[in-house]
């Protein structure tokens, strides 16, 4: 049996919600973090994790608990269901939105105080 993946988006995870470009409908994922600055990420600067949240098309907008992704040099799978709930109400596609999980975010400067990495997402398919 093969696995195949699809990519769904690769961003720079920043201190600002952002949605990632593709709608998903898998509960697997794949996630491979990449730091871009090496310097920073070996200095002072602010090594932080990502949260990554679903958002849900019902007419509130639901969106999921944040999930915490840590940066790794190993891919890591992750299973996030939808919740029986929304599944049972139909609601199989969801947007993945994703910013820094730092308690600094908000509070220092994101260009100069934090190591910045890439997050990339794919759903198994």
């Amino acid at each position: 049996m093969t696995i195949s993946w699809s990519l769904v988006d690769e961003v720079e995870v920043t201190d600002t919600w952002k949605i990632l470009s593709l709608p998903v409908t898998s509960d697997v994922f794949r996630i491979t973090t990449t730091i871009t600055d090496i310097v920073g990420w070996e200095s002072q600067r602010i090594q932080s994790g990502s949260y990554l949240q679903f958002i849900y098309p019902d007419p509130l907008l639901t969106k999921s608990k944040k999930n915490y992704i840590p940066v790794s040099e190993d891919v890591i799978i992750y299973e996030l269901a939808v919740p029986t709930q929304l599944k049972e109400q139909g609601y199989m596609i969801r947007l993945i939105s994703c910013r820094l999980s730092s308690r600094w975010v908000g509070k220092i400067n994101f260009l100069t105080g934090f190591a910045k990495w890439n997050l990339k997402v794919e759903e198994l398919v």
